[in-house]
C-alpha cells in the first residue's frame, strides 16, 4: 500500500498559518482585503460609481463562501442570477413604461418563474436584490452596466481572495480532530476495559467524542469538495491522500459513540452479566484499545515517524480474539457486536497506516 499520506511535520510557521486560516481573524482579514481592493481599484481608475457594488460583491463572496468550493458555488449562482434577472427585468420595465406600477407588479412573477424553472442555477437570496434594483435603474443603461460589471468582477475577486489569501486548511483541521478524537477514544476505552470508568463519566465522554466525530465529518467533506476544484491549492494536496484515513477515523469515533451510549443506557444489565464473560469481554476490549493507541501514534503527524511495518491488527487476529467469546443472551450479543465493529474498523485503519 502506498504511504503517500505520510509527510513530515509542518514547520512552526506553516502550522501557525494553517491555524490562522481556520480562525475568525482570517475571515475578517479577507473581508477587509475584499473591501479595500474591491473599492480601491475602480475608484482609482476613475469609476467611483462601480466601486461600491464591486466591493460589496467581493465581501459577499467571502462572507457566504466559508470554503473555496462554497465561494465558487456562490460566485456561479449570484453571477447567473444578476446576469439573467437584471436584463430581463429591465426589458419588462421598458415594455410596461410609462406604467411603472404594472412593471412592478409583473416583475416578481417573471423572475420567480425563472427561478422555479431552474432552482439549481438561481439562488433566491441573490434574485431578490436584482428585482429591487431593476425598479431603481429602470431605463438607465449605465447603471445596469455598472451593476453587472460590479457583481461579476466583485464575485470573481472574492473567489480569488478566498483561493489565494489564507484559504481554509481543512486538512490541518481534520488531522487535529483525528489526534483529539484518538486521545479521547483510546483513553475512554482503556478506562472502560480496566473497569475504572464510572457511569457518571460515560455521558460527558460520549458528548465530547460525538462533537469531534461531527466536526471531523465536516472537515473531511469540506476538504473533499475543495479538492474537486480545477486548481487545487498546495495545502489541500498535502492531505489529499489522507481522505480515506479521515473517513475511517470518523466512522470509528461514531462506532465508539454508539458503544458508549449502549454502555450508558444498559449499564446495569452489563454489570449483571456473568462475571467470567464480562471479564473476558473487557480483556479483549483492552487489547483493541492498545491497538488503537498504536494506530493513534501512526496517525499523529506532529512527530515524524515511518509508517507501521506490519498491521497491528488483521481480520484473522480479530476472529481469534472473539471466537471463544460466546453470545448466550441478548445483551452479550449486543456488546459482542460493538466489540466486533470496533475491531473491524481498527483492522481497516491498520491497513491504511501500514507501508
Amino acid at each position: 500500500m502506498s504511504n503517500a499520506y505520510q509527510h513530515k511535520p509542518l514547520t512552526p510557521f506553516r502550522r501557525a498559518l494553517a491555524r490562522f486560516s481556520l480562525s475568525e481573524t482570517a475571515k475578517y482579514t479577507k473581508l477587509t482585503l475584499g473591501l479595500w481592493i474591491g473599492f480601491g481599484i475602480p475608484y482609482l481608475l476613475g469609476y467611483p460609481d462601480a466601486a461600491v457594488p464591486l466591493a460589496g460583491s467581493t465581501m459577499l463572496t467571502l462572507a457566504l463562501g466559508s470554503s473555496i468550493s462554497a465561494a465558487r458555488s456562490y460566485f456561479y449562482k449570484r453571477v447567473l442570477s444578476n446576469v439573467v434577472a437584471m436584463p430581463i427585468g429591465t426589458l419588462l420595465i421598458w415594455l410596461t413604461a410609462p406604467h411603472l406600477w404594472l412593471g412592478a407588479a409583473l416583475l416578481p412573477l417573471v423572475i420567480f418563474s425563472i427561478v422555479a424553472l431552474r432552482p439549481s442555477l438561481f439562488q433566491m437570496t441573490s434574485i431578490t436584490v436584482p428585482i429591487t434594483l431593476v425598479l431603481y435603474t429602470g431605463e438607465h443603461i449605465p447603471l445596469l452596466e455598472q451593476r453587472l460589471i460590479g457583481v461579476v468582477l466583485g464575485m470573481l475577486l472574492g473567489f480569488l481572495i478566498q483561493q489565494i489569501a489564507f484559504p481554509p486548511d481543512h486538512g490541518y483541521w481534520a488531522n487535529t480532530l483525528v489526534n483529539d478524537g484518538n486521545e479521547q477514544a483510546s483513553g475512554i476505552v482503556a478506562q472502560l476495559a480496566a473497569g475504572k470508568l464510572e457511569k457518571s463519566q460515560i455521558k460527558p465522554a460520549t458528548t465530547q467524542l460525538r462533537t469531534v466525530s461531527t466536526n471531523l465529518k465536516q472537515a473531511h467533506q469540506l476538504l473533499k469538495v475543495d479538492l474537486e476544484q480545477a486548481w487545487v491549492s498546495p495545502h489541500l494536496k498535502r492531505n489529499q491522500a489522507r481522505l480515506p484515513v479521515f473517513a475511517c477515523y470518523q466512522e470509528t469515533f461514531d462506532t465508539l459513540v454508539n458503544f458508549l451510549e449502549t454502555m450508558d443506557t444498559f449499564h446495569d444489565q452489563f454489570a449483571a452479566l456473568d462475571a467470567a464473560w464480562r471479564e473476558a469481554f473487557l480483556a479483549r476490549l483492552g487489547k483493541l484499545a492498545a491497538v488503537h493507541r498504536q494506530l493513534a501514534e501512526a496517525a499523529d503527524l506532529r512527530v515524524e515517524r515511518p509508517p507501521l511495518a506490519a498491521p497491528p491488527l488483521q481480520m484473522e487476529d480479530l476472529r481469534q480474539l472473539i471466537e471463544d467469546l460466546p453470545a448466550f443472551s441478548v445483551f452479550t450479543s449486543v456488546y459482542l457486536g460493538h466489540l466486533t465493529g470496533y475491531g473491524i474498523l481498527l483492522c481497516r485503519l491498520s491497513e491504511l497506516h501500514t507501508a
